[in-house]
């Protein structure tokens, strides 16, 4: 029997996250797209699959001036309170939906429950500001640790 094609997951992107307009999307063109001469010399099965980097990896490089320090301070500050703020809701959410599976518990199997999509969006959003917010704190941190951007590199 054939097995169905896994389901994609789905990509959520926030506002803060969009690119500006002009900018490449980063697609990769299809087989059909990057045909040229010499192209195909590596099995479809071998071939290297790109790697998804996080956008706050490409937007928060290691810090090279104090300017760019407060930058960096300035967006941790302003989203960690965010994810603090979302980080609560889903908690309590959570709390809740772990009440209502064990009363539903002692409910008949018939019974069903749904999943809130507002609640799985707070989840990835706040999911995501964490990773985001470590990354802009090791920034900070690694600037602080080598000396506030006094050494010279050539």
């Amino acid at each position: 029997l054939l097995k169905p094609p896994p389901a994609r997951a789905r990509r959520v992107v926030f506002e803060d996250e969009v690119m500006p307009s002009g900018r490449p999307s980063g697609r990769v063109p299809t087989a059909e797209e990057g045909k040229k001469p010499g192209a195909g010399s590596v099995p479809p099965g071998l071939a290297p699959r790109p790697c998804a980097v996080p956008d706050y990896v490409v937007k928060y490089p290691a810090i090279r001036s104090p300017g760019q320090r407060e930058g960096y301070k300035g967006v941790f500050e302003d989203q960690l309170a965010e994810y603090t703020e979302l980080l609560g809701e889903v908690r309590t959410t959570r709390r809740r939906l772990g009440e209502m599976e064990a009363a539903m518990g002692r409910l008949p199997r018939h019974a069903t429950s749904r999943t809130d999509s507002a609640f799985l969006e707070k989840q990835q959003r706040c999911e995501y500001l964490k990773k985001k917010l470590t990354h802009i704190k090791a920034r900070i941190q690694e600037y602080d640790h080598d000396g506030g951007g006094s050494a010279v590199y050539f």
